[in-house]
């Protein structure tokens, strides 16, 4: 049964909404925010939940009829907005799917809740007829719109939000998350915990993924080959990463080259991840100095950003793979 309870971490976050359920004062737009698999959607769903419930006590209480009907999907005061097989959301829909729609009164409950997942996918188009509802909406009236990149709603649909961020959570949080709920031994869950990188819904996919041992030794000889390998391989390369438009890939660039600092600094490897791989690792220590390292860092995230940007990926990739390799002639 989902409660607040039920939700791992961002106490401020379910706080803030849980008062705002039991005094009965929800502000007319959320926007919340946080990296796909942050909980976005469960964590609005048990606010909506919270908000048309009618039993007694704390809310949501799960027995009432609006607590059983929001359980099964059926609550017809919850509407969920998604992107079409297009992957976005158009201003037909929105005009269809909300603005005509609000104006009709909640069938039982108090509120008529509008879902709208990944709303960074409205076009330009959608989010302007949005704004228009947002400026005068009913008193009943409560959107919740999620997102993963703030920067593409309109700022005029932020000024006129409550802003919420999904915070990463501790390892230890996912962690035990796992080793609980799916019996993953604990060498095991701190590999996933690793590339989760506070993560929760990353850890469970990455754990549910019949191919992640796959990629990661793709990765690992991608890795050793960064150094030796002429540009015209590493294009090649770029090439095949750019079909892929994986950007997993990156996750594991970005531990390999934290154990290599973590072993530069404290020469043991205790906490590694690519422990199997314990004496590239010291070669990769040895090679790259404290500099280098920042460089590489500041490149992962630079790649990350222009293939989120739409940058071609094979780009992008050549850009990364010069320079890595930079940084490991200093």
């Amino acid at each position: 049964m989902l409660t607040f309870d039920s939700v791992l971490g961002q106490e401020q976050l379910k706080k803030q909404l849980q008062k705002a359920a039991e005094e009965g004062r929800p502000s007319h737009a959320y926007l919340i925010a946080g990296e796909k698999g942050s909980g976005k959607r469960t964590i609005a769903k048990c606010f909506a939940k919270a908000l048309q419930c009618t039993g007694e006590g704390s809310r949501p209480c799960g027995k009432c009829q609006s607590c059983l009907q929001m359980e099964d999907g059926s609550q017809p005061d919850v509407i969920y907005i998604e992107p079409d097989e297009k992957d976005s959301i158009g201003v037909g829909t929105v005009r269809e799917r909300i603005n005509d729609d609000i104006v009709i009164k909640p069938y039982r409950g108090p509120y008529k809740i509008y879902l709208v997942c990944d709303a960074q996918k409205m076009t330009v188009q959608a989010q302007n007829a949005l704004l228009k509802t947002l400026e005068e909406p009913p008193k009943y009236a409560v959107l919740l719109l999620l997102t993963s990149s703030v920067e593409q709603i309109l700022p005029t649909i932020q000024s006129r939000s409550v802003r919420l961020s999904m915070q990463p959570l501790p390892d230890e949080t996912i962690r035990r998350y796992l080793m609980n709920s799916f019996k993953v031994p604990d060498y095991e869950a701190d590999t996933y915990v690793t590339f989760a990188r506070g993560n929760l819904g990353r850890a469970t996919e990455l754990l549910k993924n019949e191919d992640f041992e796959t990629k990661k030794e793709e990765a690992i000889a991608l890795l050793k080959s960064i150094d030796s390998a002429d540009f015209g391989e590493l294009y090649l390369k770029a090439a095949a990463l750019g079909k892929e438009k994986d950007m997993g890939i990156l996750n594991f660039f970005y531990i390999w080259y934290r154990d290599a600092l973590c072993y530069k600094a404290m020469n043991q490897s205790e906490g590694l991840i690519f422990k199997e791989e314990i004496q590239y690792i010291k070669k990769v220590s040895r090679e790259i100095s404290y500099e280098g390292f920042e460089e590489i860092f500041a490149a992962l995230l630079k790649t990350q950003e222009m293939i989120r940007a739409n940058v071609n990926m094979e780009t992008a990739m050549e850009l990364l793979f010069v320079a890595i390799r930079d940084c490991r002639k200093e």
